[in-house]
């Protein structure tokens, strides 16, 4: 998946997006819009990550492409989408 910020309207300002993983470990990283700064962190199997507040304003993050996937892995992310 590419660099990305998910700020659609639809889904309000400041919002709180939850990543649920398992399965496969996988890479995870942010990059500063503005800094271009990386963080990356892997996303072991049963972990939770959180965005919220600023985060989707000031970071862009993405899945990075692996060369070797052995194990399959599932995502469930869950955000409040605004009507």
């Amino acid at each position: 998946m590419s660099w990305h910020s998910d700020d659609e309207k639809s889904l309000g300002k400041e919002t709180i997006i939850a990543s649920l993983s398992f399965g496969a470990a996988r890479k995870f990283a942010f990059k500063h819009k503005t800094t271009k700064q990386t963080i990356s962190l892997i996303l072991e199997k049963g972990s939770l990550l959180v965005m919220k507040g600023k985060t989707q304003e000031h970071w862009l993050h993405r899945l990075p492409p692996s060369k070797k996937i052995d194990k399959p892995r599932i995502n469930l992310t869950f955000r409040n989408i605004i009507s």
